[in-house]
């Protein structure tokens, strides 16, 4: 009787454990969207796609301009016709700008999402917090900034993902501290 209470107890304490894993999404601008805010166009422009995003690794990600301004990410649907990329302000708002370009853009050269080594594109952290990635290029105490959250505290150094809940240094007002990642947007 002992050894069944214990081994149920080991049962409910595993999936407590389980239950706070860090929760990695795809983010999916077309089709059929699952948990996540849908796209919605607001605005279409003419422009240019020159490069892959450099806030996302990931093949269908581009850095584009359009009206003398930077979008990135934008994403273009698979399929013959890629001449028009959808540029979402970010994972939780769904305001978008529609870039239609000249030619199709063709994402063969484009490195593949590997979200073991990629880092998320936006980040939910348990607290409530969303943070979003950042070509900054500066650095505090020689850790690189990456991200910038909805509170002006910015993420910096490397995403810790030894654990199944993630985490990463997060630099304060009052100093740097350990945040816990809720969700991570790829």
């Amino acid at each position: 009787m002992l050894r069944q209470v214990f081994c149920i107890s080991l049962f409910f304490c595993s999936l407590a454990a389980t239950a706070n894993d860090t929760v990695l999404k795809l983010y999916r601008p077309y089709g059929d969207v699952v948990n996540q805010v849908v796209p919605q166009v607001k605005n279409t422009l003419r422009g240019e796609c020159y490069s892959q995003s450099q806030l996302i690794v990931r093949e269908d990600a581009w850095r584009c301009i359009a009206g003398g301004k930077t979008y990135d990410p934008c994403f273009v649907k698979a399929g013959p016709n890629r001449t028009e990329a959808v540029c979402p302000q970010s994972p939780w708002i769904g305001d978008s700008v529609q870039i239609k370009v000249k030619e199709p853009l063709n994402n063969e050269q484009n490195k593949i999402l590997d979200m073991s080594q990629t880092y998320p594109w936006g980040i939910e952290l348990t607290n409530g917090e969303h943070c979003e990635a950042i070509a900054s290029g500066k650095i505090y105490d020689q850790m690189p900034v990456r991200y910038k959250c909805s509170n002006n505290n910015y993420l910096v150094g490397h995403l810790q993902r030894c654990k199944t809940v993630w985490s990463m240094l997060e630099k304060t007002p009052q100093g740097i501290v350990t945040v816990e990642l809720s969700k991570a947007w790829f």
